[in-house]
């Protein structure tokens, strides 16, 4: 109890009335539905690095999330520490062990089963009305690189991910192709794991991802997400619709319109990569995960490609 009672105490909820219940979700963080005697909470403890570049990114987000917060967007109030190490973050020692968390008011509900994809197209359009700051993630890293990584471990591993090479150059041609896009500050991780369905509508969820990201690839990344990956055409068609009648600009019909999706992959398998060939301290296990996940989105990668010429169709 004494991580639940420590952060409890960080952020002013009450004693602790039971021991928290971890939550299913993400890979990324530990979350935890926490009751005490103020209230309900979700919990999360922050998977985060102590580099100068995770604070500089974080600040950004958190700075979203509270001007979302402030305009009133469909999303759990966050809660904040009495002595934050950063707005909305607290952190929380106990013994020699100092942790991260953050923390929002529980909602009950459960994930989305009916169709929310007008929901999700309005919410973006006002999402993307917020005060722009920054500019989106860099250019992911180039095909030569990934040939530099895999010529160091020659072994069954980066042999399989060779294999994408040619995927991994054609998709760092339409993410680098950014000329005539609108960057936005926004959510950036618009999902059907990320949206919780509860008896007063939608929420969204997980706001420490937000940060700048053009305009036309979050919409679009959206309407492949909440139309079954793109197979349900009617979905795909309402999120955009929905998105330009609530006053959003429709993407142009073009390839490069999908790249925020390619980047998504192309990003994560690099990190992936990293992982699986030693570069960043992670565990056996970690490690081993990490070959499979890094296989698993470059698979994606190459299904998305093979899609483009179709779903640009449905922008026309």
């Amino acid at each position: 109890m004494e991580w639940q009672a420590a952060v409890a105490a960080a952020f002013g909820l009450g004693d602790v009335a039971e021991p928290w219940v971890p939550v299913a979700g993400g890979r990324s963080h530990l979350v935890w539905r926490l009751r005490t005697s103020r209230g309900t909470w979700a919990v999360k403890r922050l998977n985060r690095s102590r580099e100068d570049w995770w604070m500089r990114d974080y600040l950004v987000s958190s700075q979203v999330q509270l001007d979302a917060w402030e305009r009133g967007f469909p999303m759990p109030r966050p809660v904040h520490p009495l002595e934050p190490a950063a707005p909305l973050l607290a952190d929380v020692r106990v013994g020699d062990e100092v942790a991260s968390y953050l923390v929002h008011e529980w909602h009950d509900g459960g994930p989305v089963t009916a169709d929310v994809s007008v929901w999700v197209g309005t919410t973006l359009a006002s999402l993307h009305r917020l005060p722009v700051g920054g500019t989106p993630d860099g250019r992911p890293h180039p095909v030569e690189e990934w040939r530099e990584w895999l010529d160091e471990a020659p072994n069954d591993f980066t042999s399989a991910v060779r294999a994408y090479l040619p995927d991994i150059a054609e998709a760092w041609a339409l993410v680098t192709a950014t000329a005539g896009l609108t960057p936005v500050n926004t959510h950036r991780d618009v999902k059907p794991d990320n949206v919780l369905q509860t008896p007063g509508g939608p929420l969204l969820l997980d706001w420490d991802g937000a940060g700048p990201e053009y305009a036309e690839w979050e919409l679009t990344r959206a309407a492949v997400y909440f139309s079954s990956l793109g197979r349900d055409r009617a979905a795909f068609d309402r999120v955009i619709t929905s998105y330009e009648t609530a006053g959003g600009r429709r993407p142009p019909a073009s390839p490069a319109s999908f790249a925020g999706l390619l980047g998504v992959y192309l990003r994560g398998a690099a990190w992936m990569v990293w992982r699986a060939l030693g570069h960043r301290p992670v565990t056996p296990p970690e490690r081993a995960a990490a070959h499979t996940h890094a296989l698993e989105l470059l698979s994606d990668l190459r299904t998305s490609l093979s899609n483009l010429d179709d779903w640009t169709t449905r922008l026309r």
